[in-house]
């Protein structure tokens, strides 16, 4: 609905994380089909297409360049079709020195293999989907906090001929998002913001739009701002087909939106959209005077003792520890099968997805994120207080069923989830049995939400395990 003079048809921006389904590739070989007919099909082949999900357009290993996202108007030229690939391919991942200190470990999980029943399950997810490799891995830690039992199962490829393991490192896309908003979270504790604080007076170009003074801290962690979703403008899209692999700034990725109007009346209705968290981003350096991915590190990372857990900003991903296999992103295509990926800049995602790190270190983070181990009781519980509920309010959410500040829950377990570019991810506790799980896929699945509907799978034999 529209504000300041009456209802209008709201123009529906997908979020990044919702750019990579497969229609997006149907539709823009079929406009290239219509282009230039069926002989440039038999010579030169299908044509790339644009995927994001707290992320970007894709590209192919071999140095295919992007095409526009769906809301590009203006098409571009055909691009060489990509190849099927046997096996995963590594990603280079150059030396460089991390822009943070690391954080002591935290002490490496005892690892159990996962029981027969569940293992069983991840194993046929993995050969009903097709993907490359996944790793899931299961704590039964009380709902007091006390030690419980970690289980793993990594099954499938990381990279050409290097199966997964507890050390490989994999994007977590949008479970970003979780721990911004924690540090936001621990900023209004401390009463250095808060929650109905309006994000202009952090970010003064928000009051360029129209209706942008009205947007709070909580509306973004609630993503209840109306503020469109940068992935979705042609801005953004033209830039992306000017240089694939080019890093971002935060400032650009807010001029895309902010160039546009608001897609509804701040607070008035849900609505998910990275932009609120590249502005939550913003909102942490203008209070702390630091990068929103340092004062991650210093006030999770470090204490949680997440070492594997890094944002490479413009740099590869791989680039925070070289020791560390970065695994390769995957896409399952209808017509080449399983198709390897160029690595974007994770620049590109910023506070709204830029993360990587382990199996083990996400299952830690789930547990602190879902029993509030860095929160007040009362501050947790708000954040648990859920006035949305996605699958009604916004079709082209990820799959929750309700959603506060900064977390999602599905079936009464509380974390976030994360996918696009190649990559899917997932962490979940449960407040009633203390237990936490956490996925990771080097795939982007024809379904977006394949790590929730693993999870749905898993519950049962989950169960047994309490």
């Amino acid at each position: 609905m529209g504000f300041g003079g009456g209802a209008q048809r709201r123009r529906r921006r997908l979020p990044l994380e919702r750019l990579l389904g497969r229609s997006v590739r149907v539709r823009r070989r079929r406009l290239t089909l219509l282009a230039v007919g069926a002989a440039l099909v038999v010579t030169l082949g299908t044509i790339g297409f644009t995927s994001l999900g707290a992320g970007a357009v894709r590209a192919s290993s071999v140095g295919r360049g992007p095409t526009p996202p769906p809301s590009a108007v203006t098409p571009v030229p055909a691009k060489p079709s990509p190849t099927a690939v046997p096996a995963p391919t590594a990603s280079p991942t150059p030396t460089v020195t991390p822009t943070a200190a690391a954080p002591a470990a935290a002490p490496a999980p005892s690892w159990q293999e996962l029981p027969p029943q569940a293992k069983a399950i991840v194993s046929q997810f993995l050969a009903d989907q097709g993907a490359a490799g996944l790793a899931v891995a299961v704590s039964t830690g009380g709902a007091g906090g006390g030690a419980g039992t970690d289980y793993l199962a990594t099954l499938g490829d990381a990279a050409q001929g290097v199966p997964w393991s507890a050390d490989t490192r994999s994007a977590y896309r949008s479970i970003t998002k979780s721990f911004v908003g924690t540090v936001v979270l621990e900023l209004a504790n401390e009463g250095k913001l808060a929650l109905d604080d309006p994000i202009s007076r952090y970010v003064p170009d928000l009051e360029s739009v129209r209706g942008g003074g009205a947007i709070t801290v909580r509306m973004a962690l609630e993503m209840r701002t109306g503020v469109p979703e940068f992935s979705g403008t042609q801005g953004f899209s033209d830039q992306l087909n000017t240089s694939y692999t080019g890093a971002f700034t935060d400032d650009e990725l807010l001029g895309y939106a902010l160039a546009q109007p608001l897609d509804f009346s701040p607070g008035s209705q849900y609505e998910y959209s990275n932009t609120n968290f590249v502005l939550l981003g913003k909102v942490v350096e203008a209070v702390t005077g630091s990068p929103w991915d340092r004062e991650v590190q210093s006030r999770i990372l470090a204490p949680l003792g997440l070492q594997s857990v890094a944002y490479a900003g413009s740099n590869d991903p791989g680039a925070s520890d070289p020791s560390q296999l970065v695994a390769t992103p995957y896409e399952l295509d209808s017509s080449v099968g399983l198709e390897s990926l160029a690595q974007v800049s994770p620049s590109l995602y910023g506070a709204s997805g830029g993360f990587f790190g382990n199996i083990g270190d996400l299952l830690r983070w789930g547990r602190a994120l879902g029993s509030g181990e860095l929160l007040p009781a009362a501050l947790q519980q708000a954040r648990l207080t859920a006035i949305s509920n996605p699958q009604a309010d916004d079709p082209g959410s990820p799959d929750y069923d309700a959603y506060g500040l900064a977390a999602g829950e599905i079936d009464g377990w509380w974390g976030h989830t994360g996918t696009g570019l190649g990559y899917e991810s997932l962490t979940m506790y449960s407040p009633k049995t203390g237990m936490t799980v956490a996925i990771l896929i080097n795939t982007q699945l024809p379904n977006p939400n394949g790590p929730a509907v693993l999870f749905k799978q898993l519950e049962g034999a989950l169960e047994a395990l309490a």
